[in-house]
This record gives structure tokens, sequence and C-alpha cells, in this order.
């Protein structure tokens, strides 16, 4: 009997020991924790490959992280430091005293940021291997220090993404120290990005949450089965699953059981279903659990960035301050940028940014008019239309003179994200500018009404720009792709595009309202675009065609850029900007920026970090004759301020294209009406990082608040 219990225990012991076996050679990892001692590990091929342990250090790992270089960086609560593969302390750096540091992330070769708990709690960035404080800036922070924070993580936007442990919610910094966003959640302990749109966070009692970035929950870890009760990491692996840590402390009052020790961390699939544990306390004792970071997930410290530190640059086809083409326009390459600060407030959260409460329509009208005078040169609002008109009819070879009564003024709008009347929180042309440019049309140029069309021959016009504008004049036509409820449902034209390339299935009819006005003001937004980077003047053509509501039917051919080698092509947008009945016939090119936005689709977001904005909404409006340089200039503000959008890579191509005709850089030969064109189609120039230009004739107008 005594032999088969013997026996048995034995067989035990193997089944268990094999057990400790399979599971770390499941995965390969560097391991951290937070305990009494300074150590850390890697696992690889079920083997203790290296192990670090530091008796002279105080506190407990709370952060660690290995890099592609081979070093570690670790927050052991009382310092931070980087040690390479050799176990040789590069540089460490203690906490100030009754302060504590639980979170650390590099920032290219030569930086790291931190944040320091304490009164007040702090984000710092440091120089190393100097160990220099060179940017800090004050975040909100509960009374108990050790509470106040845990981890903290560089998103790949470049802004830091810190867990208020202390608050119960998660927050978004950009560099300047502006909270961007915000997510409330019990305790977090850590968040980090899946892809570039949605957090993994792990907060009290074991939550494990996947939220999209406006709150949703995605995905949670739900089984109750697993004996997860103090999480505060998680990983996502590339498979898709996720391994979540279980933290043992070390301060109990109850020893470990060494016949049932708790597992150190889980793998769980998308449906929570455990898919490995890892239960290591002996041969090797990895100890508690705090960092589990798979070894095909290390971290590459040239790739993260905290806004300008080892800050992105998008690819590009010109160089700054390298001019080329012809300015257009009464000063030829003039473009106007007024600033309104206070123009839009909205808080970008309550109700939607069309409301009057959060728009100043008298800051609109002075913009617009700001605007106008500064194009035409004029310091009086009608004899700058006046002038401007004349300029217009007088290149077009229609006499020098104005506007006559009887001829038509299509505004196109730029209404992307409206496919019925119901406002929407989503950015489109703003009903404020759009009101403040028929106002000027009206009062100042002396335009009746009904030869004035507002249209958006691709989308819908909404109720707060229709109903705004017939309250006070109700003679102006309407015209959108739905139409009813006062607006006409556009027509086309077809086959009125012949395009200088066989660009497939691109559209090639026009709206009429577009093709019969005499005159077009394209009003397009002030954001960026995932395929060609930006849409500006120069794609808001596109809604002039005859393309479905429905944009997943539409081609969309040599729209976007080459983005990775930036290889030379034809690009459409020039076929629209020196086509008759677009970009030919155009008076006015018009960008609102009053919001601006960094996403092509949803509300606007963020609002705007570097100066002259400083955390506010652009409440900007760029106003030129000429197609190239507003685009070029409306584009420099895009880059300036988000430079890391992946899509910037070679936006500027169709500029270069449209200002290097006839001899383009792709040897594209762009035509007309069969014909070659002959001349470039504007000016278009980068500005340098001060903002200067060398021949676009940029206007900064600032309008006090």
């Amino acid at each position: 009997m005594k032999k088969s219990l013997l026996t048995l225990l034995c067989s035990i012991l193997c089944l268990y020991s094999h057990a400790q076996s399979s599971a770390l050679t499941t995965h390969d990892f560097f391991y951290a924790g937070e305990s009494k001692a300074i150590r850390m590990y890697i696992v690889k091929n079920g083997q203790l490959t290296w192990s670090y342990n530091n008796p002279n250090w105080r506190g407990e790992i709370s952060d660690a992280m290995l890099l592609t270089d081979g070093n570690v960086l670790l927050a052991h609560q009382f310092g931070i430091a980087e040690i390479d593969k050799d176990k040789n302390t590069l540089w460490h750096f203690d906490a100030p005293q009754g302060t504590e540091i639980h979170t650390i992330q590099p920032i290219g070769n030569n930086h790291v940021v931190f944040v320091q708990n304490g009164t007040p709690a702090k984000v710092r960035v440091m120089q190393i291997p100097e160990c220099k404080i060179v940017h800090e800036f004050e975040i909100p922070a509960s009374q108990n220090v050790h509470g106040q924070f845990r981890n903290a993580r560089l998103s790949t936007r470049g802004t830091l993404l810190v867990c208020h442990m202390g608050q119960n919610y998660v927050a978004e910094y950009s560099v300047q120290g502006n909270e961007l966003c915000r997510w409330n959640i019990p305790g977090p302990w850590s968040v980090s990005e899946v892809g570039k749109e949605h957090l993994l966070v792990v907060g009290k009692k074991g939550a494990v949450k996947e939220l999209a970035r406006d709150g949703k929950v995605v995905w949670e870890l739900t089984n109750p089965a697993l004996d997860i009760s103090q999480a505060q990491k998680a990983v996502r692996l590339k498979n898709g699953n996720t391994i979540v840590n279980n933290w043992w402390s070390e301060w109990g009052t109850t020893p470990l059981d060494s016949l049932n020790t708790p597992v150190q961390a889980v793998e769980v699939d998308s449906k929570g279903q455990v898919v490995w544990t890892l239960n290591s306390w002996k041969n090797p004792d990895l100890g508690p659990s705090t960092t589990i970071q798979p070894l095909d997930q290390l971290v590459n410290r040239n790739r993260l960035f905290f806004g300008h530190f080892n800050g992105r640059w998008p690819n590009l086809m010109c160089e700054p301050n390298k001019p080329l083409g012809e300015g257009r326009g009464i000063h030829p390459g003039r473009v106007a940028w007024v600033h309104s600060p206070g123009v839009a407030t909205w808080d970008g959260t309550t109700g939607l940014w069309v409301e009057d409460r959060w728009n100043s329509q008298d800051k609109a009208d002075h913009m617009v008019v700001g605007a106008v005078k500064s194009v035409a040169g004029e310091t009086n609002a009608g004899n700058a239309w006046k002038a401007l008109f004349r300029n217009f009819n007088d290149s077009h070879n229609r006499g020098n003179r104005g506007y006559k009564k009887g001829e038509s003024i299509a505004i196109k709008l730029n209404m992307n994200n409206a496919i019925t009347h119901h406002d929407t929180i989503e950015l489109n042309s703003s009903p404020f500018i759009t009101l403040a440019l028929v106002r000027s049309l009206v009062k100042d140029a002396k335009v009746r009404q009904q030869d004035i069309v507002v249209c958006e021959p691709s989308r819908a016009i909404t109720d707060s720009i229709y109903n705004k504008i017939h309250r006070e004049f109700p003679d102006v036509r309407f015209v959108d792709n739905i139409g009813g409820e006062g607006r006409e449902k556009c027509e086309y034209y077809p086959e009125q595009i012949k395009y200088s390339v066989d660009n497939g299935k691109m559209a090639r009819g026009i709206a009429k309202c577009v093709v019969d006005a005499d005159y077009v003001i394209n009003s397009a937004l002030l954001k960026t675009h995932s395929g060609p980077g930006v849409t500006l003047t120069g794609k808001n053509w596109y809604g002039a065609t005859d393309i479905s509501l429905l944009w997943r039917q539409n081609a969309h051919n040599n729209v976007s850029q080459d983005k990775r080698n930036g290889k030379p092509a034809y690009k459409t947008f020039v076929d629209w900007i020196s086509h008759p009945d677009l970009g030919g016939k155009c008076l006015l090119f018009l960008i609102d920026g009053t919001y601006g936005s960094r996403d092509v689709n949803g509300k606007p977001f963020p609002k705007w970090q570097k100066a002259p904005f400083n955390n506010e909404w652009a409440c900007s409006l760029i106003l030129s004759q000429d197609p190239l340089a507003a685009d070029a200039v409306a584009m420099d503000m895009l880059i300036n301020e988000w430079p890391e959008f992946g899509s910037m890579n070679y936006c500027d191509e169709y500029l270069l294209e449209a200002a290097t005709i006839p001899n383009t850089n792709s040897g594209t030969q762009y035509l007309q009406n069969g014909k070659p064109l002959t001349r470039p189609l504007g000016l278009f120039e980068h500005c340098d990082k001060q903002g200067r230009y060398t021949k676009i004739d940029l206007q900064y107008i600032k309008l006090t608040p």
C-alpha cells in the first residue's frame, strides 16, 4: 500500500514537473515582477537563458521592457535605470525624496519619459545617459503617492497614455501636457495600444478590457473560472490571443503554498478560453508576475516618439522652400490664413459641434470678409469682391468686368460624412462659415440670392446648413445627392471628364449645377485622409462628379500616392484641378479649418496642440485664388500638427505634378480637350520648420478673441 502511494506521488510529481516544462516551452518571453528582490529573467525554448538580480536597489519592478538593442529599461519604484545584456548599468536615476516612479518609456536613443508619483505628480522627459530633465508638466493625482500611477505608454500618435490608478481613469496627454481624451476605468493598472484605434486596459479585480477610442468595449475577459485576482498587465499576441499576468504579493500575511501555487500568467483566446498557463515557482522560480513580454514583441526605441521628441516627419516629394510652378491671382500665389480663436469652442463631447452655443457667427463673418480683402489686396469688402470677379473674368477672356446679374455662383461644400439631412457629430462643412460666405456674396459682392447655389452633389446638405442660410436668404438654391426638404436632387451631365490616362472606372460625369455655373467656390475642409494623406480642395472636386452616395461603390484610381517608396505616377487630382468646369472655373479656393481634424471620418478630433493653436481648435480659414498654393499651406499645417500620420508620406505628389506641367515628375502628359497642358496650374512650395515661404505670399491674420 505504501509502495502504491509512493508510486502515485512520484507520478503526480513527474506530471507536475512535465507541466512546468511544457509551460515554459510554449512561449519565449522576458519576465519581471513586483517582489522584494529586483530580479528579471529571459526564457527561451523552455530554458532560463538570462537572469538579473540587484540587491542594492530599493523598491519593486513595476515596469520593465526588453529593447531590440538588447538593453532593458526598468522602473523599480524608487528609481529608473537602463542595463545592457551584460548586466552593466548604463545609467540610473533616483526618484526624488517623497516620490515614486513605476513606469518608463524610451524615446529614441537619447530620451526617456516617465511618470513621477508625488505632490505634485509630473510627467518628465529625461535626456540619457546624462539624466538631465529637459521637459516636464504636472498632471492631476490622488493624495496617496504610492497609489497614484502605475503604467503609462506612448501611443502611435506620439501621445502618452497614463493610468490614473488612484483616480479611476486613463488619460491621453500631448507633449504640451494637455489632456486629449479620458476613459473611466476602475483602478487602471496598465494600458497599451492594440493597433492604432483600440486600447487594452487592465484594472481592479482582474478586469481586462479592450476599448475602442470612443470608449465602447470591444472585448473583455469574462471567464469566471479563471483565478486572476491581481492582474496588472495584459499583452495581445500576434495570433490574437491575450496573455494576462496574475501577480502574487510577497508582502501578504499568508505564505506561498508550495503545493497550490497561483498561476503567474494565463493565455486566453478571443472567447476567454484558456490556451496556456504559466506556473513556475520552482526550477526556475520566476517569482511574482508583473511583466511578461513575448520575445517577438521587443520594443524598438527608435520608433517611439513623444511629440517633437524623436518626432516623426513624413517623407515628401519636395523639400522646404523649393517653389515650383507659377502663382495665380491678383497677387500671384497669395494665400490668406485667418486665425480667429474662439470661433469654434465645442467641448468635444456635449451635443453636436454644429450647435450655435459652440460657434460664433460674428467671428465667422469677420473671418470670411478679412480673407476676401486680404486675397484681393483691398481694404473694403465690396471692392475686394469686384477685384476678384474682374481678375477672374479677365483671365478667362470674358472681359475686365465684374459679376453680372443672372450669372450663377456654385459653392461646392464638403459634406463627405453626411448621407441624410439630419445633423451629425461628424465633421462636415461649417454652417457658420457657409452662412458667412453667402452673407458676404449677397451684402458685399451684391450677388442676387437666386444666383447662388449651395451644392454637394455626392452627399447630403444637413439641416444646420440649410436652415441657417434658407432662413436668412430664402432664394438661395440648394442641390444635394438625395433631394427633398427644400433641396433639389442633383442631376449630372455624363462623360464630361476625359482623363489624361486610362483611369479605369473613375467617375466621368459632372453635376449640372457645377457645369452650368459661371463661377465656382471650392469650399473644402482642413483634415487628413487615409488614402491621399490630405483631403483639401484638390480632392473636394471628387464630390462634384457622378459618384455613388455609398463610397465603397466608387473607384478611387490614381488618387492615393505610393506611400512606401514615393514612386512618381499620374494623379487624378490634376485632371480635376485643370478641368474647365471644375478647377478651371473656380473663383476662390476656400479651406474651412474652424475645427480641422486628424481623421477623415468621425467627429472633429483632437484639438490642435502646437502654436498658435495651443490646445484649441484650429479656428482657421484659408483662402486663395491659387489652387496649389491654398492646398500647400493647408497641407503644411496638417503635417506640422500631425507629422506621424502614416498616410502623409508623399501626400504632396499631386501638387508636384500640377506645378511641373508640362515636364511632370512622373512624365505624364496632362490633357484637356485632347490638348496637352503647357503651363503649371499654380504655385507649390513647402514652408520651412519656422513656417516661412519664399514665394507663396502667405498673409497670416489673427483676429482678436
